[in-house]
C-alpha cells in the first residue's frame, strides 16, 4: 500500500480532513476494513462465541478462532498462548490472583515506576488483598529504569515484576532482555504492558524473555476500543489458573466444584468482546498489506522530522530522550504558573489538532517532570510531516503571543 494513501483509509481522517490527530498512544483511529468488519458482524451474526450450538453461534466461534490464529500467526507464537481479555487491569488482576504465592514462598511484586495506573493500581490492589508487599523501581529524570536499584531489590521473596515496553509521555524503552535476565535468575515472573509498542514490534518484544504480555488491541494493533490481549508463556500458561474464571474457563461445574478449561479458555471468563474481534481480525490484514518495513520506515521519518521542528521552538521543554524510533514525545510551553499543559492543549483543540495533556494516567512518572502534567503528542500510521508543521507553526504562535 502506497504510504500517502494509508490516511485515505480512516473514515475520520475522510470526514475530518483537516484533523491532526496526536493521540495514537491512547487510542489509534479504525481503518475502513475493520469498520466495515464490526458492521457486518453486528448485522449478520451477533451472537457470542460459546454461546450455543446453532449456526449463528458456531459462526462467532469460528470467527473468534480464526482471529486467533491469524493473531498469533502475526506474533509468532501459539494460538494457545494468545486469550482475549476485558482489560488491561481485569488481566494484569485475573493473572496475579491466580499467582500461588504461598506455594513459591514469595510475598513482594516489583512495578517500575514508569508504569501507568493500569498495570500499578491493579497490582496495588492485589497487594492489599492478599498482605503482600509492593515496591517501586526507580527512573531517573529522563524516564529510563533503573537497574542497579532492580538489582537490588531483587531477591527470592519477589513474586512478579512489571516493565512495560514504552513508557507514557517519555517514549522511552525498556531494555525488556536485560530485565528479564535479572528477573529468572531469582525466579521471579516478568509481566510486559506493551500497550505502546507498535504491531510490528510487539513480536520483538514478546522474544525478550517475558512471562506475560497484555497490550490494548486498539492502540497497538487498530483495533476497535475495548479489547485487550493477552499473550503468555506457554509453559506457565499450562499450569498457571487464573484468579478471576467463570463461564468458558471452567468444566464439570457441579454445585461444590468445578475443572479449570484447558488455555487458552481458562483465561476466557464471561462473554468475550466478538464484534471487536471481528474488528481485529480486519486490521490485522490491514497492517499486513502495508508491511512492517514500511510502517517503521514512516515512523522513523516522523520522529526524526518531528525532533527537528520542536527543537526550534525556544520556549519549548521536550522530556527523555527522544530519537528516530521514538512514536511519543513529551513537552511542555513556557513555565507551569504562565501556561498549563491543558490551556495549550485546549489551543492546539481549536486548531484542530488533538494531543494529549496532563498527567497522562501515570502519575508517579509525569510527576518526575512537572506536578500539573505534560502534553502528550503520538503518532500512527496515518500521520504525515504536514501534521508535523501544523503542530510546531500552532506552538510557535502560542508562545509567541501568549507566553
Amino acid at each position: 500500500m502506497n504510504p500517502e494513501k494509508i490516511r485515505s483509509q480512516f473514515p475520520i481522517f475522510v470526514k475530518n480532513r483537516n484533523l491532526v490527530y496526536l493521540d495514537s498512544a491512547s487510542t489509534t483511529m479504525i481503518p475502513y476494513a475493520s469498520v466495515d468488519a464490526v458492521s457486518n458482524f453486528l448485522s449478520e451474526t451477533v451472537s457470542s462465541s460459546r454461546r450455543g450450538a446453532h449456526a449463528l453461534a458456531v459462526r462467532g466461534a469460528s470467527l473468534v478462532e480464526e482471529t486467533r490464529k491469524k493473531l498469533s500467526a502475526f506474533l509468532g507464537t501459539q494460538p494457545s498462548q494468545v486469550s482475549f481479555q476485558k482489560s488491561i487491569p481485569s488481566a494484569v488482576t485475573s493473572f496475579t490472583l491466580g499467582y500461588d504465592w504461598k506455594k513459591n514462598k514469595r510475598d513482594t511484586i516489583l512495578v517500575a515506576e514508569s508504569e501507568e495506573h493500569s498495570i500499578l493500581v491493579p497490582l496495588q490492589r492485589v497487594a492489599q488483598l492478599l498482605n503482600l508487599k509492593i515496591k517501586s523501581i526507580p527512573i531517573d529524570g529522563q524516564g529510563n529504569l533503573q537497574l542497579e536499584p532492580l538489582k537490588n531489590l531483587l531477591n527470592e521473596r519477589i513474586g512478579i515484576v512489571a516493565v512495560g515496553t514504552t513508557t507514557m509521555g517519555w517514549g522511552v524503552r525498556n531494555p525488556l532482555s536485560k530485565i528479564s535476565t535479572m528477573v529468572h535468575k531469582q525466579g521471579a515472573l516478568l509481566l510486559s504492558d506493551m500497550s505502546r509498542s507498535f504491531a510490528f514490534d510487539i513480536t520483538e518484544s514478546i522474544q525478550s524473555g517475558i512471562d506475560l504480555a497484555v497490550f490494548s488491541g486498539n492502540t497497538s494493533l487498530m483495533s476497535p476500543p475495548g479489547l485487550t490481549i493477552q499473550w503468555i508463556d506457554e509453559t506457565l500458561g499450562n499450569s498457571h489458573i487464573p484468579g478471576i474464571i467463570g463461564g468458558s474457563s471452567v468444566t464439570n461445574v457441579n454445585v461444590s466444584s468445578y475443572d479449570i478449561a484447558l488455555q487458552p479458555d481458562k483465561f476466557e471468563s464471561g462473554t468475550l468482546n466478538v464484534p471487536a474481534i471481528a474488528g481485529l481480525d480486519a486490521s490485522i490484514g490491514f497492517l499486513e498489506r502495508i508491511g512492517g518495513t514500511v510502517i517503521k520506515s514512516k515512523l522513523r521519518q516522523l520522529a526524526s522530522y518531528t525532533l527537528r521542528r520542536l527543537k526550534e521552538i525556544d520556549a519549548l521543554s521536550l522530556y527523555g530522550s527522544p530519537d528516530e524510533d521514538t512514536t511519543i514525545f513529551g513537552i511542555n510551553l513556557g513555565e507551569e504558573d504562565v501556561m498549563s499543559c491543558h490551556d495549550v492543549a485546549l489551543f492546539l483543540d481549536e486548531s484542530n489538532i488533538a494531543v494529549r495533556s496532563g498527567l497522562l494516567c501515570a502519575h508517579p512518572l509525569v510527576k518526575h517532570a512537572t506536578s500539573e502534567g505534560i502534553i502528550q503528542v503520538s503518532y500512527s500510521i496515518y500521520n504525515e510531516t504536514s501534521d508535523v508543521d501544523a503542530l510546531s507553526d500552532t506552538l510557535e504562535i502560542i508562545s509567541k503571543d501568549l507566553l
